[in-house]
């Protein structure tokens, strides 16, 4: 029977078992052999940071604001307030991060900023933004899955090179006094982790840009609804028409294609732009963008 050290390096080098779950074994490993630091990182990655945050989970983003007509545009500012702005982090579990990931269409993410953020930047522009957020793209939350993966597997490593393998789940008196005894025997440096917590976008967690399918259905409808009013208010009735059909139709189907849904939909705010000034129309284009921008 392996052990339960040989079991985690296993579980680190095989990338179809979750970081989640590996991180169960390593808390079981930790609590086993009373590493209370071990125990404390992985109790963070598995339920959420709070407070001060590890390196490895800032990120250097883009910041960008909500424009009901153009969708998500790139924020002007100067070159300390930008790079300030673009700095974002996640507190948020492995677990929460894992199932971002899970989409394989969703290549960007995003961080909305908090409300005296965005009123501060908003102070200083001609154009008022109710809605901005700092994006990053899937690698960036993917490096945080990988980073923990690697860090376990230097742990068990360690655990090796000192004796220290176990014995099904259990480990002997002297595996457990050299674990105590041998400075190694760590996660990076979470014994004394140190926040780097980025800029002012932490409050927030990270979100995707999978669509609310039901939302679409029913804004598709009300559009169809009022297809006469729109047209009568500018909107280019036969792109609008042609649109709409369609989102009805895919977003009906029992496994809506999300790529094929932002492209509808872009069409149909394309078709809507002639009617900006319409409060329907108007409306219909701020959820539209918020739809596109997740």
């Amino acid at each position: 029977m392996s052990g339960l050290v040989e079991e985690i390096q296993r579980d680190a080098l095989n990338p179809s078992v979750g970081v989640s779950t590996l991180l169960r074994k390593v808390k079981l490993a930790a609590a086993k052999l009373q590493l209370p630091a071990i125990e404390a990182w992985v109790e963070a990655e598995l339920n959420g940071y709070v407070g001060n945050l590890p390196a490895y989970r800032k990120f250097q983003g883009i910041p960008k604001a909500f424009n009901p007509l153009r969708g998500w545009i790139g924020i002007q500012a100067t070159a300390e307030i930008y790079e300030k702005i673009s700095e974002t982090t996640t507190s948020q579990s492995v677990a929460q991060i894992e199932d971002l990931l899970a989409d394989k269409t969703e290549t960007t993410f995003h961080t909305p900023m908090n409300r005296n953020l965005v009123d501060t930047l908003n102070s200083g522009m001609r154009v008022q933004f109710p809605q901005m957020s700092v994006f990053v793209g899937r690698s960036d939350l993917a490096g945080v899955l990988d980073k923990v993966r690697n860090m376990v597997l230097d742990w068990a490593i360690a655990l090796e090179n000192n004796g220290i393998r176990g014995d099904g789940m259990s480990f002997s008196k002297e595996e457990k006094s050299a674990a105590q005894r041998e400075p190694s025997i760590t996660i990076g440096s979470v014994g004394t982790i140190v926040g780097v917590v980025g800029g002012q976008n932490s409050v927030r967690d990270i979100v995707g840009g999978n669509m609310n399918v039901t939302l679409v259905r029913d804004l598709a409808h009300q559009l169809r609804t009022n297809h006469e009013n729109l047209v009568s208010a500018g909107a280019d009735g036969q792109s609008l028409s042609s649109a709409v059909d369609a989102l009805i139709v895919e977003s009906e189907k029992s496994a809506p294609n999300q790529g094929v849904l932002r492209g509808l939909l872009t069409d149909a705010r394309s078709a809507l732009a002639g009617a900006a000034g319409n409060l329907l129309a108007s409306g219909a284009l701020a959820l539209i963008g918020t739809l596109l921008g997740g």
